[in-house]
């Protein structure tokens, strides 16, 4: 099959899963009329669906209806409007994490809309970027993996560095809350620490199916409370900011990841918080976010940090200013 005709079947089955969700049951002859195409294609296709896990159902009558069956949780979605909203939330940062839109993360988007009430779902059906790519082969490879309990044999490039290879047991996976990219957490066959790699430095994986991982003592709150994006768990320093009294409105009555205490000093607001600390010794991903509030933050303590922040403002400023 030629990857033209490979698309068009993907777009048909996007579409296909659309109309058995939203407007099944539906005859064959039906479905192939606002498809556009053959009936035989039509029953290839809903074949192809129910080989791959789908819960495609059909009517006692004749000719037969089809549909798709929709999770038990959906009447309790589509009744509660904060459970809506909520769901309707999920979809959205969905939608802007995927890296390329492709038919995997389409058809999961279309899934989460099915269960909105009808006002949300017409919204939400047209926000959604048809697919243009595949997903990526990697991405699958090792959500088979922690799935199923596999170990990997992987080569994983570092900036600057040349590839090395080796085998880890995936524990855990997670989207940074900052740049949307996919993390592994993984163990690495004879070390006792587990690692965290992004997925994009990842050249190639394979499943290890004739061998079992061990049920490794991972706990994602121990591991990920307090960070700022995907460094948590560890090691921390405690950093206190003073806010303008312009940033306040924006800063003030929130908490923020690993807060201790905010108050305000007059105008101005003083925050305390412990910000988790790289395997350089270093808060990269609080100090990304201090630098996106401008001059209108202050690192009052500790004095390191401190000098850190005022080192890139002057590098800033000898290399851009007059």
């Amino acid at each position: 099959m030629t990857l033209t005709r490979k698309r068009e079947q993907g777009r048909r089955l996007l579409r296909l899963i659309a109309l058995l969700s939203e407007e099944g049951p539906l005859t064959t002859a039906q479905l192939a009329e606002r498809l556009g195409c053959q009936q035989q294609e039509v029953q290839r296709d809903r074949r192809l669906l129910i080989s791959e896990g789908r819960d495609v159902l059909q009517t006692d009558e004749r000719p037969a209806r089809y549909f798709l069956a929709r999770p038990w949780h959906t009447r309790e979605v589509q009744n509660d409007p904060v459970r809506a909203v909520i769901h309707h939330a999920l979809l959205r940062l969905l939608h802007h994490h995927a890296p390329t839109p492709s038919r995997l993360y389409h058809e999961t988007l279309l899934e989460l809309s099915g269960q909105l009430p009808a006002r949300l779902r017409a919204v939400s059906l047209r926000s959604l970027t048809p697919p243009s790519g595949d997903t990526p082969r990697i991405l699958e490879t090792l959500a088979a993996a922690w799935c199923r309990g596999e170990p990997v044999r992987f080569s994983y490039r570092k900036p600057g560095e040349e590839p090395n290879t080796g085998e880890a047991d995936v524990v855990f996976m997670e989207i940074n809350r900052t740049n949307l990219d996919w993390y592994v957490f993984a163990r690495r066959r004879g070390e006792q620490r587990v690692k965290t790699f992004h997925l994009s430095r990842f050249v190639d994986a394979a499943r290890l199916t004739g061998q079992s991982s061990p049920e490794l003592p991972f706990d994602p709150r121990d591991e990920l409370d307090g960070a700022w994006g995907i460094i948590g768990g560890g090691q921390h320093c405690e950093v206190t900011l003073r806010f303008a009294p312009e940033a306040v409105p924006y800063v003030a009555y929130r908490r923020w990841p690993g807060q201790i205490e905010g108050s305000m000093d007059g105008p101005c607001y003083v925050l305390r918080l412990r910000a988790p600390l790289n395997r350089d010794h270093l808060p990269v991903e609080v100090m990304a976010w201090i630098r996106g509030w401008g001059p209108r933050v202050e690192v009052l303590s500790p004095a390191w940090v401190r000098d850190l922040w005022l080192g890139e403002a002057r590098e800033l400023l000898a290399r851009y200013g007059p």
